[in-house]
């Protein structure tokens, strides 16, 4: 238990190691120090100077046009053939790439508007189809592309991908043969091509693990709000010591991360959302290596962790009993392993359609339980806030791609049994017994609340709230940081209190300071709503605190760390610029 880890670690912390002095830049390889980069990985300069050109054009949203690099680099994945090695000066083979391009709200209604080019200008046949749309308004959210390139092993190439209305003078989005059999072009006249906008292939089938991979700067990712808002990690000068702590503590982890398996009674490597927790890094770097490690958690997950129906229409975790059927409620730890968002983030990221089978059959599965999870003996959901957590999650990411409105009227029905939830008391806690969720941590506790929860909670509202813009996220969202801030912090201010209203335990411990990387983007997310900065001030306090009492050695914890901190930076890099809460209740 997180309570007891606690008590029992010494209070006395080895201070983290200083800002790294030359931190690696995008598109680097995995993790590493510059110094510790091999040099096949290190940035090369045209790389760099595209990275920090586009960097400096950044804006809080992207316009309605324009271009973006994409960075090819022939790394050969682990699951993939690898590229054949060619005698010195031989031309490589082509080969099939894709790509999954985020996009946000309201910036592009066709694919057929994308066009891509290459390092010379040159127009390269592309095809595109849509991956999923945001609800509100029906832009497209993610686009999957596919083309072919020729790269040998370890080569990089960056290609421009422009979208938006063609040029003039371009030819026009339904002319011309298919990219795929569009004749090549003679050689000396590959740069004069004009740009061709891709042609529409729902048919469509991505390469996700191919040899080359395909990636975009994190300043794009985070521009696009596709995993929720986001600050590159390059540009993180606020809190330098997450950046390079979570980093070491990942690769120097023993045993390793990936040596962890499934427990259905501890701690295990994907607690917390380990996919998810990983794509968040990959956003915030927009690296090749980052991409495949966050893959990589992605597919172990399903692979290892799920149990589909026979006809693949449910999916629940493993640990559930295996004559489970909707009529029964889903387990406690059940709940808290139906990974939703990460298994959101890695359809939205590749166009895997093994992702999207994953969220829809968990989605699903949910659906069908809600019956039982709220109108049995207890309302389970209201057990703990983690419970009610996890469901909108799971829900939100399933209406996500599949926004019918039976779906929303399920969501909005767990929005609104939440917002009357908190109503209930007047502390803004999302108060219940906690005695009855864990009886070893509070022998009386009939009224309290679960702050480390409540971030769940709200990190999941927050995701409903970009779905649908309901107006009550704002009101509940500021409640819940106002209790944090007031009542269930510590009396010394540095730390949040395990449990809030254990009459047996105060729980008034700043030891959980850990904790507060996950609870602190309670405040982003009020500040990204209100638009009022004092909920950054607070926020900002306790991350100085977090950052410095991180404990990162198994997978839990990382995850834990690492799932929503970035979302926490995200908004708070809205106080550089105009507020980001009105564009959150436009949808835009």
């Amino acid at each position: 238990m997180d309570a007891q880890r606690a008590k029992a670690r010494p209070g006395a912390r080895r201070p983290l190691v200083a800002l790294l002095l030359a931190a690696p830049l995008l598109w680097m390889s995995c993790g590493r120090p510059p110094a510790r980069v091999p040099a096949a990985r290190r940035a090369e300069p045209r790389v760099r100077a595209v990275l920090q050109a586009h960097a400096a054009a950044a804006r809080p949203a992207p316009p309605s046009e324009g271009s973006v690099p994409l960075l090819l680099v022939a790394d050969a994945a682990p699951s993939a053939p690898a590229l054949e090695e060619r005698p010195p000066g031989a031309t490589p083979p082509e080969i099939a790439v894709s790509v999954a391009v985020p996009f946000a709200p309201g910036v592009l209604s066709d694919v057929r508007l994308v066009r891509l080019r290459d390092g010379r200008g040159a127009a390269v046949p592309l095809r595109a189809k849509p991956l999923a749309v945001w609800p509100r308004g029906r832009s497209i959210r993610s686009a999957l592309l596919v083309f072919r390139a020729a790269l040998a092993p370890g080569e990089r190439a960056i290609y421009t991908l422009d979208f938006g209305a063609p040029p003039p003078g371009s030819p026009s989005q339904h002319a011309g043969p298919p990219p795929a059999q569009a004749p090549r072009a003679a050689e000396g006249s590959r740069a004069s091509q004009a740009p061709q906008a891709a042609a529409l292939d729902e048919a469509l089938l991505p390469s996700p693990d191919g040899p080359i991979a395909a990636v975009l700067p994190p300043s794009w990712y985070a521009a696009s709000r596709v995993c929720g808002p986001q600050l590159p990690a390059i540009d993180d000068r606020r809190f330098p010591g997450f950046e390079s702590g979570i980093e070491r503590a990942l690769a120097r982890m023993t045993p390793a991360y990936d040596a962890y398996g499934v427990s259905c009674a501890g701690a295990h490597r994907t607690y917390y959302d380990g996919p998810h927790a990983l794509y968040q890094r990959f956003l915030r770097h927009g690296d090749a290596p980052r991409y495949r490690r966050a893959r990589a958690e992605a597919v172990w997950y399903r692979q290892h962790e799920l149990r589909f129906s026979p006809d693949r229409r449910l999916a629940v975790h493993v640990c559930e009993k295996e004559d489970w059927t909707p009529a029964a409620p889903l387990s406690w730890q059940v709940l808290r392993r139906m990974l939703g968002q990460g298994m959101l983030d890695d359809y939205l990221l590749t166009g895997d359609p093994a992702a999207k089978e994953a969220v829809l059959a968990m989605g699903e599965a949910l659906r069908l339980n809600l019956a039982a999870l709220t109108g049995g003996k207890e309302d389970v959901l209201r057990a703990t806030e983690r419970n009610m957590a996890w469901a909108v999650m799971t829900l939100s990411s399933y209406y996500a791609l599949d926004p019918r409105p039976e779906l929303l009227s399920a969501l909005r029905g767990l929005a609104d049994r939440t917002a009357a939830w908190q109503q209930e008391g007047a502390s803004g806690a999302f108060e219940h017994d906690l005695h009855r969720a864990d009886p070893t941590e509070c022998e009386r506790g009939p009224r309290g609340g679960s702050p480390f929860m409540t971030a769940l909670l709200v990190d999941a509202l927050m995701d409903y709230h970009a779905l649908t813009g309901d107006p009550r996220v704002r009101d509940v969202v500021a409640r819940a940081a106002g209790w944090l801030a007031e009542r269930a912090i510590t009396s010394d201010r540095r730390a949040f209190r395990y449990l809030w209203g254990c009459e047996t335990d105060a729980y008034d411990d700043s030891g959980t300071a850990d904790l507060n990387l996950l609870i602190v983007p309670v405040f982003g997310a009020a500040y990204a709503l209100t638009g009022d900065p004092r909920w950054i001030d607070v926020g900002d306090a306790l991350a100085d605190v977090g950052v410095k009492s991180m404990w990162v050695k198994q997978p839990k914890h990382w995850n834990q760390a690492m799932r929503a901190f970035g979302r926490y930076l995200g908004y708070r890099a809205a106080l550089a610029g105009p507020a980001i809460g009105g564009q959150l209740a436009a949808g835009r």
